[in-house]
């Protein structure tokens, strides 16, 4: 049974595991509906950053991922449009 008044033990968050610049598995915690990546491929104007998209159709990112060895990413939502800038 779910109790609206239950209290969240920690922060939402979205991550993606990466192995050698291959991106391996990802995870959401704390959110509701959950998320997987569907996609994620490194941005090409930004080589430390990796693009994920979401089985709900959400865009994400993270900045400063290796691609060497393994390291598991938080990732962020990106925001479109003329006032973020795009991608």
């Amino acid at each position: 049974m779910h109790d609206d008044d239950e209290e969240v033990f920690g922060e939402p968050s979205f991550e993606l595991r990466v192995r050698d610049g291959t991106p391996l598995v990802s995870g959401c915690y704390f959110m509701h509906p959950t998320v997987q990546a569907r996609t994620a491929e490194w941005d090409h104007a930004k080589i430390d950053r990796i693009v994920v998209t979401a089985t709900d159709g959400s865009t994400w990112y993270a900045d400063g991922v290796s691609r060497v060895g393994v390291v598991n990413v938080a990732l962020t939502p990106l925001r479109s449009g003329p006032e973020a800038g795009g991608r």
